[in-house]
């Protein structure tokens, strides 16, 4: 793919296209150090601002990224996930072709505070289950999630279950619960240095927090989850509809 200097496009946007296409056809590979903005000058006979309002954008997308004083490099592909379908983290990756994995942290029971007690429904002191993992994607950290249900939904619930895989899948076969709906928010936040180190990325870098709460066919409350995902990895997609008249 050349640059046309006579075009009305700009040039930087066309090299833009241009490494884009490289990545796209593995010329490029995840992990690879770009050649130097000197390097596509040359090549291409351009100047360097041009060169560097090109790989800025792709950083922007999340194609690329920097290290100081090293280089710029082709980021991992960003997961995408849908927005309107109820599935698990395990389905999710199954569904795109990747390799999902779990790395248990913890499994214990709690007595549900007042802000649990509000959001699930349940009298004061209810027992709960609070499970915290890590959910990896071919083997790299891509969430951390943790999840409260109440204990009498499945009061056998062990860390061999949901070590493994979908606690859904458990919550369906041992239980028999049948899962129906959530309500769902996604705000913007920042890592913290537990959560930083969890998910191998840098304190304060941009997460998605996700609170899911779900119900049962019975209408019953029965899962609270709160989710952190990566921000470099991650984008989360819906479709929109228009009002008729």
């Amino acid at each position: 793919m050349n640059i046309d200097k006579s075009s009305v496009v700009p040039i930087y946007y066309q090299l833009k296209m241009v490494i884009q296409e490289r990545i796209k056809s593995g010329q490029y590979a995840v992990g690879m150090c770009l050649p130097s903005e000197r390097e596509f000058c040359e090549e291409y006979g351009i100047s360097r601002m041009t060169v560097r309002q090109a790989i800025s954008d792709l950083v922007k997308e999340g194609l690329l990224y920097r290290e100081r004083g090293k280089g710029t490099y082709v980021a991992s592909p960003k997961i995408e996930q849908g927005l309107t379908k109820l599935t698990s983290f395990t389905e999710d990756m199954l569904n795109r072709n990747v390799k999902p994995g779990v790395r248990l942290v913890e499994l214990k029971q709690i007595k549900a505070d007042e802000h649990l007690e509000k959001i699930l429904q349940v009298e004061p002191g209810t027992l709960l289950h609070e499970l915290s993992r890590v959910r990896l994607a071919d083997d790299e950290p891509m969430a951390i999630e943790r999840v409260y249900v109440p204990v009498h939904f499945y009061p056998a619930l062990s860390a061999e279950q949901v070590a493994h895989g979908s606690l859904y899948e458990v919550l369906r076969k041992e239980a028999h619960l049948t899962i129906h709906e959530a309500v769902q928010s996604i705000e913007a936040t920042l890592a913290g240095p537990h959560e930083a180190e969890l998910l191998n990325i840098k304190p304060k870098s941009a997460v998605m927090l996700m609170k899911r709460i779900t119900q049962n066919a019975n209408g019953e409350i029965f899962e609270y989850a709160e989710s952190i995902y990566r921000g470099d990895r991650y984008i989360f997609k819906t479709k929109l509809y228009a009002n008729t008249p």
